[in-house]
């Protein structure tokens, strides 16, 4: 298999500045130079000065934020909205109209010489087929696993280890590289015979689920993180900008949007739920990453999550994961205002629980204090009301139980901390939980609640007694970057979670859990191989921090080393890998290569399975912008 030898101009910057990092040279530095080095004259433009001033303390960083490089790879159009609209408003607070096309203007210069790749795909790529949902699947996957339970455990799919090793790639689509990052991270949905697949540059693309062809393409105001949900013949999304959209599931013809928050940086990075006539959505933020930037203040931003009604887009009801709005609590050394509590961001996917007439919720850390329970929490909600009915705080002991953390914690962005809560001196933080909270059923009938958190703890409670701890088991070391970070899966006796552990020189320690769900007793733990990063851009590690698929007999893992694996439920067995990171051609014309896979899970349907490849958005992954379609050749 043959390994990519470039990742062009993003990835060589990223490393850069990883480098940087790992040598304690300061990224501010190197980054400034980097625009010195593309600006063609010696005395800085005004759009050049303005982004030093405002833009490049945090867009040096390379982390979470996109680099100058990713930024030039937008339209002028897209910069200045984003500035004026969208989640850049806070930063560009007091520049006019003018002063927000220049530095756009400025960005654009830096890539003039280059075109920009078209977000429209060719005519010739698109299905022959009249548009209408025609085709038939035996087992669907509407949203981000099979049901909204959230086991990822798909029961009735009997794939054995010989028509797994059979696995071929069938065909690829190539995301054309016009987001800020070069990432294909979303995980697919098939429904009806179509697959659907939305971007970070925005654009959703509904494909043949046999062959690759374009159905139709849709283009939202901002980037896609959340998978597609299909329900009521409607595709449903959320993106960057906290917009939620509902189009024709067969034309892509908007039916309605809405817009869910409008606090500067909010966003649905979350995945979102459909059940009966609701459509329920998580709310996050970025304004966890202005901490990094000294003359910001921080930070106003309450997470929470919205009902919305399915046919209409018309808000049913709202929570807040912080009951008050935020107040005043003083300043940094520099005299800039300091707002709390905020934070506690909702970024994992609802689960339903029909029964109970509830919604479980995992939410994120604090941004500001003081302290408030529902942090590093599991929340269940009314399914009707949004009222919360009981709440379970995990923030970890060895923290005081206080998850305060943001961006400007980091030592290797401010080494004084400045920013920082006071009551985290040291900067300790971001333990919280990414994944969701799974409902199953037991071999005797009852259920049980499981979760798990980045701070490398599992958890399982009882549903029917407002959430009680039943066992609680430490599976990895935890930390910012896991931890069990997006996903684990689970058939009813066993849970199978892959845990992250990357070090503070991003080396990992990743591996395959086994664990029976009634004891939180560990049947086997598989580590994954640590060999497979040799002539791979950093950071490459052996981390596993997506989503796992099950089956009755094999479990599927991708891991940040970019290859898919298939293992032995039983055993742990490696019985089939994939190394996703090779360059492809896409059935859309274009070329392109996976990366890392750090969080979507495969999505099996009948003799299918799909995977994207591509983790850019932050120093925890390789670029990538592929869509794999593997198919079972073996019965």
């Amino acid at each position: 298999m043959r390994m990519i030898e470039s990742f062009g101009i993003w990835s060589r910057l990223l490393s850069i500045v990883f480098v940087s990092i790992l040598l304690g040279i300061t990224p501010i530095s190197s980054s400034a130079e980097q625009v010195s080095e593309i600006s063609e004259t010696n005395a800085p433009s005004t759009g050049e000065s303005l982004f030093r001033e405002k833009c490049l303390a945090c867009h040096s960083l390379g982390v979470f934020i996109p680099t100058i490089a990713g930024l030039t790879n937008l339209s002028r159009h897209k910069i200045y909205e984003t500035m004026r609209n969208g989640i850049m408003r806070d930063p560009a607070a007091g520049l006019n109209n003018d002063q927000l096309g220049a530095i756009a203007d400025y960005l654009t210069s830096l890539k003039s010489n280059q075109s920009l790749t078209s977000t429209q795909p060719s005519q010739d790529r698109f299905c022959k087929q009249p548009l209408s949902l025609v085709k038939s699947t035996s087992h669907e996957w509407t949203g981000w696993a099979p049901d909204n339970t959230n086991t990822r455990f798909l029961n009735d799919t009997k794939l054995s280890p010989k028509q797994v090793r059979s696995l071929q790639l069938k065909w690829a689509f190539v995301f054309p590289d016009t987001a800020t990052t070069l990432s294909s991270e979303n995980q697919p949905t098939v429904s009806n015979g179509w697959l659907y697949i939305s971007s970070r540059a925005g654009i959703v693309y509904a494909l043949d689920a046999y062959n690759g062809c374009i159905h139709w393409s849709f283009e939202a105001d901002a980037g896609i993180r959340s998978a597609i949900v299909v329900a009521d013949q409607k595709v449903l999304f959320g993106d960057y900008q906290a917009n939620v959209y509902a189009l024709d599931a067969s034309r892509g013809e908007l039916i309605w949007k809405s817009t869910i928050d409008k606090q500067a940086t909010a966003r649905v990075s979350g995945n979102i739920t459909v059940n009966a006539s609701k459509v329920f959505i998580p709310v996050s933020s970025m304004q966890e990453t202005y901490g990094a930037h000294k003359k910001l203040p921080c930070c106003r931003f309450r997470g929470s999550v919205v009902a919305l009604d399915l046919a209409n887009g018309e808000r049913i009801w709202k929570t807040y994961m912080i009951d008050t709005a935020a107040a005043e609590i003083g300043t940094t050394v520099l005299g800039i205002k300091r707002y709390g509590p905020s934070g506690v961001p909702v970024w994992s996917v609802p689960t339903v629980d029909v029964g109970r007439n509830l919604l479980y919720i995992s939410t994120g850390n604090q941004y500001t204090e003081p302290v408030v329970e529902e942090s590093d929490a599991i929340v269940a909600l009314d399914l009707d009301t949004g009222d919360k009915r009981w709440l379970r705080n995990f923030a970890p002991e060895h923290m005081n139980k206080q998850d305060i953390y943001h961006f400007g914690c980091e030592a290797w962005v401010d080494e004084t901390r400045s920013t920082c809560s006071p009551i985290n001196p040291k900067g300790q933080g971001d333990r919280e939980f990414g994944a969701p909270v799974v409902l199953t059923t037991l071999d005797d009938g009852s259920e049980l609640l499981l979760a798990g958190s980045k701070d490398g703890m599992m958890y399982a409670l009882d549903p029917d007694h407002n959430g009680k701890l039943i066992w609680e088991k430490r599976l990895g070391r935890g930390g910012e970057l896991g931890g069990i970070q997006y996903g684990f899966a689970t058939d009813g006796e066993r849970a199978f979670v892959p845990i992250s552990d990357v070090n503070a020189d991003f080396k990992a320690d990743g591996a395959l859990i086994s664990l029976d769900i009634k004891t939180g007793k560990v049947n086997w733990r598989m580590p994954s191989p640590d060999d497979t990063c040799e002539g791979k851009p950093a950071p490459c590690n052996n981390a596993l921090t997506a989503a796992v698929t099950l089956t009755p007999q094999i479990i599927f893992a991708g891991s940040i080393d970019g290859y898919l694996r298939a293992y032995q439920v039983q055993d742990g067995q490696l019985i089939w890998e994939y190394d996703t990171t090779q360059i492809v051609k896409g059935v859309n014309g274009l070329e392109g290569h996976g990366g890392s896979i750090g969080t979507a899970g495969p999505t099996i349907t009948d003799n299918m399975l799909y995977q994207t490849s591509g983790y850019g958005g932050i120093l925890a992954g390789m670029p990538g912008n592929v869509l794999l379609a593997f198919e079972f050749t073996s019965q």
